[in-house]
């Protein structure tokens, strides 16, 4: 799918805002990010896991003049705060649940924060990279909704429905909580260490799993790609020689995700469910169809 100008109201996500002194310093002990030095107006990617390292939520985090404000998917709604909150013991920091205060939309492609600044000048915004295209999140007082999607829609921006930016995410290989990442899922078996991990701060929860991982050089799993002549079912047992390899984790069409053994290397022909698939390498881009 060709990425084109989009929009979507995304206000379901779950929403925390952390206030205080040592609001980035509490990040900074226990998530995968490094968060001391960041500035106002930056983004950054990043997930709490356990002691073994294996993930127990993903978020994006924007950085205000006066707080840190954190959204990820509804399926954490009831479990995130919580988890959080555990850690913060004597901390001088604050979270908020503001799920229900905010809204959020999502803007997608080329100039994309040129257009949130005409249409919501007043708006939070910051990139996000969870499609694998030029795209942005904006945060705006959940009573200003509904005037920021029609100024978008005004401005020639098309609405664009979940099943069309699951495809965009799909075809360029980027994980989703709930999909790819899971409880069981360690953050390299995705890709996030680029994104999401900061290998070179002090310790926080899981930082001596994740070090054991990066000195070993590899993880069983790795996620890739597939490709097919035909559509790709979510679920489906990717099979090579007759063997389990792995699970298809997303699919739409005929592209599709999956979670499969780290020596499964992209060309290799596989089976998913009745379907035959080509592994594809994750930096190869997708064929585009029409816009």
């Amino acid at each position: 799918m060709t990425a084109r100008n989009l929009y979507a109201n995304r206000s379901d996500r779950g929403k925390l805002e952390l206030t205080g002194p040592q609001r980035a310093w509490f990040l900074h002990q226990i998530l995968t990010q490094s968060f001391e030095d960041i500035e106002p107006g930056e983004a950054r990617d990043t997930a709490l896991i356990t002691a073994h390292g294996r993930m127990v939520a993903y978020m994006e985090a924007l950085a205000t003049e006066d707080a840190l404000r954190l959204h990820f998917e509804p399926e954490l709604i009831e479990t995130l705060p919580d988890a959080l909150q555990r850690y913060v013991f004597a901390t001088q920091v604050t979270i908020e649940d503001v799920t229900n205060e905010f809204g959020l939309v999502l803007v997608v492609g080329p100039g994309w924060d040129e257009l949130a600044q005409t249409a919501a000048p007043d708006a939070s915004a910051h990139r996000t990279l969870s499609l694998g295209v030029p795209a942005g999140y904006l945060w705006i007082a959940a009573d200003g909704i509904d005037e920021l999607l029609v100024a978008l829609k005004e401005s020639g921006l098309q609405e664009a429905t979940e099943d069309e930016l699951e495809a965009l995410r799909v075809e360029r290989g980027m994980a989703r909580w709930g999909r790819e990442m899971t409880d069981k899922t360690l953050p390299p078996e995705v890709d996030l260490d680029d994104v999401a991990v900061h290998y070179d701060k002090g310790c926080y929860v899981g930082q001596e799993a994740m070090a054991k991982i990066r000195f070993r050089g590899k993880v069983n799993r790795k996620l890739r790609r597939l490709r097919s002549d035909s559509a790709l079912e979510v679920g489906s047992v990717v099979t090579l020689d007759d063997s389990k390899v792995g699970t298809v984790t997303s699919a739409s069409g005929d592209h599709a995700l999956a979670l499969v053994r780290y020596s499964v290397e992209p060309g290799t022909q596989v089976t998913a469910g009745s379907t035959t698939a080509t592994v594809i390498d994750m930096s190869q881009p997708p064929r585009e169809g029409p816009a």
